[in-house]
C-alpha cells in the first residue's frame, strides 16, 4: 500500500518563498522615512533675516541755503533768485545780524560787504540761487558741502590764497584740510580738526600756515555740522605789476574724465594744474574743445602725475593767436581720478575756472552785470539745452532759446547785458556748463544741476 505525501514541507517552503520575494514592513519604513524627511527639508525656507539698516527715501526738498564769501575789493553785489520766479521772503544771516530780503518775481539784490547766509523755505528751496560780484570779480554762492576740492593754490609771497570757512548753522563745525604740493602730502598741523563755532567764520592764509613755492591742491572734509568753504587767489608778482586777485571755484571730486570749460577769448597767460591725490601714478591726455571737434594740439604731451603729487603745464602757446579760435573748454581724460583748474592771468586780470560737474536735467544762476555768455561742453549724448532769462524786474530778455549740442563739441549762448536770472534746462545728454562774465575783467561761474529733493532717513523701532 502506498504511503500518502506529506504536504506540510511543501506548505513551509512556499510560505518561505513568498516572504523572501516582499520586503518586510520594516524594511518600508527605513526607506520610505529619511525619503520624506530628505523632500520635507527641501520644501523648508530659513526666515529671511530682518534688514539692520534701510535706505533713505527722497522727499521734495524744503529747505535749502546758499553762504556768499565775504568781499573782494568792489565786489558789493549780492544777487538772489528762484528758478520757480516765486515771490517770497527769504531769511538772511549778514555776519552775525539777521535780517530779511524779499524777492519779487524770483529776483532780487542788495549790497553787503561782509560774508551771508541765504536760507529759503517752501517753494523757494528747490530753485534757489545766489552770486556775489564787482569790481571785476564774481562768484557763486554755493551751499554747505561735506567735501570741496580746490586745485591751484598757491603759498608763497608772489601767489598765495586765503581759504575761508563759513558755519551757517548754531552749532559748532569741524573740517580736516589735508593739502598736496609737487611731492606728496604736506603736513599742516594748523588746518587739522579745525573748529568753527556756529554762526562765525574762520580764514587761514596758506603762506602764512604753510610756505610753500609749489602749486598745491587741498580737500576740504566736514566731520562734523556743516560748513561752505570759498578760496581767493592772489597774484603779486614782483615789479610795478599790480597783484590780482579772484576766487577759485570748487571742485565737487576727483575724475578720471572731467571738462574745464571758460578759456574766455583774449590773449593772456595760462596754466591749467592738476593735481593726483591717489597712490598711483596717473598719466593725463589734454585735448582743446571747440565748435567743431575735441583734438589734442599739435606740442602738447601726454602729462604724467606722480602718486600724490600736483604739478602745472603751461598752456599759453597753445591757446594763443589763432589756435584760441573757437576753443571753449579743456578735455582732461587720465587713468584715474585728478582734479582740474584753469588759471588765465594779464597784467590787470585773474580768471579762474575748475573742472565742472555734469547737468542732465536744470540749473540756473544768479547773474552778475556785464557782458555774459554760457559755455556748453562734454555732451555725452546728442541733445537739446533750452535757455531762459529774466531782467531785474522779472520781466522775460530770453523767453525761450533751444540749441542741439552733440558729443565732442561745445556751444556758446550769448545773454542779454540786462539778464539777472538764467535757466538752463537739459534734455535727453548731460552737458558741463560755466558761465563766461566780462565786467572790468574775466570770471567764470560753474553751473550745478539744481537740487530738487533731498534724502530722508528711514528711522524704525528696533527689532527684538
Amino acid at each position: 500500500m502506498t504511503e500518502p505525501e506529506s504536504t506540510t514541507g511543501v506548505g513551509r517552503r512556499r510560505v518561505a518563498e513568498t516572504s523572501r520575494g516582499r520586503p518586510s514592513p520594516l524594511t518600508v519604513l527605513a526607506v520610505v522615512i529619511p525619503l520624506l524627511t530628505v523632500a520635507a527639508l527641501a520644501l523648508v525656507r530659513p526666515a529671511d533675516e530682518s534688514p539692520t539698516s534701510y535706505a533713505p527715501t527722497e522727499a521734495p526738498l524744503d529747505r535749502a541755503t546758499a553762504v556768499c564769501p565775504p568781499r573782494l575789493p568792489g565786489a558789493d553785489e549780492v544777487r538772489l533768485g528762484s528758478s520757480s520766479l516765486a515771490s517770497g521772503d527769504l531769511a538772511l544771516r549778514v555776519g552775525r545780524e539777521e535780517d530779511v530780503e524779499s524777492l519779487a518775481d524770483g529776483v532780487a539784490a542788495r549790497t553787503e560787504r561782509q560774508y551771508v547766509v541765504v536760507g529759503a523755505d517752501g517753494e523757494l528751496a528747490p530753485g534757489l540761487v545766489v552770486s556775489r560780484s564787482g569790481g571785476g570779480s564774481a562768484v557763486g554762492c554755493e551751499p554747505p558741502s561735506p567735501e570741496r576740492w580746490f586745485t591751484g593754490v598757491g603759498a608763497s609771497a608772489e601767489h598765495a590764497s586765503t581759504l575761508t570757512l563759513v558755519n551757517p548753522d548754531k552749532g559748532p563745525a569741524v573740517a580736516d584740510v589735508t593739502v598736496w604740493d609737487g611731492s606728496g602730502v604736506v603736513d599742516v598741523p594748523a588746518l587739522r580738526g579745525v573748529r568753527v563755532p556756529g554762526g562765525r567764520s574762520t580764514s587761514f592764509d596758506l603762506s602764512t600756515v604753510s610756505p610753500n613755492r609749489d602749486a598745491l591742491a587741498i580737500r576740504v572734509a566736514v566731520t562734523r555740522g556743516r560748513l561752505a568753504s570759498s578760496v581767493v587767489d592772489v597774484i603779486d608778482p614782483v615789479g610795478r605789476d599790480a597783484p590780482v586777485r579772484e576766487w577759485l571755484p570748487a571742485q565737487a571730486a576727483p575724475a578720471a574724465t572731467s571738462y574745464v570749460a571758460g578759456v574766455g577769448t583774449s590773449s593772456a597767460d595760462r596754466v591749467l594744474t592738476l593735481a593726483n591725490p591717489g597712490d598711483s601714478e596717473v598719466r593725463v591726455v589734454l585735448k582743446l574743445v571747440s565748435e567743431e571737434s575735441e583734438f589734442v594740439p599739435s606740442g602738447l604731451e601726454e602729462v604724467t602725475l606722480a602718486p600724490a603729487s600736483v604739478r602745472e603745464v603751461e598752456l599759453s602757446g597753445v591757446l594763443r593767436g589763432p589756435a584760441l579760435q573757437g576753443v571753449q573748454g579743456i578735455r582732461v581724460e587720465a587713468t584715474a581720478p585728478v582734479t582740474a583748474s584753469l588759471r588765465t592771468r594779464t597784467a590787470r586780470d585773474l580768471a579762474l575756472s575748475a573742472a565742472g560737474e555734469s547737468v542732465s536735467e536744470e540749473a540756473a544762476v544768479a547773474l552778475p552785470g556785464g557782458s555774459k555768455r554760457l559755455v556748453l561742453v562734454g555732451a555725452d549724448a546728442p541733445g537739446v539745452v533750452t535757455l531762459r532769462a529774466w531782467d531785474a524786474d522779472g520781466a522775460p530778455v530770453v523767453r525761450e532759446r533751444r540749441v542741439e549740442v552733440d558729443p565732442a563739441t561745445a556751444a556758446r549762448l550769448r545773454l542779454p547785458d540786462d539778464a539777472v536770472l538764467a535757466v538752463l534746462g537739459v534734455e535727453r545728454t548731460g552737458v558741463v556748463a560755466a558761465l563766461e562774465v566780462v565786467d572790468r575783467g574775466l570770471s567764470v561761474l560753474p553751473l550745478s544741476q539744481l537740487v530738487a529733493t533731498s534724502p530722508v532717513p528711514d528711522v524704525r523701532p528696533a527689532q527684538r
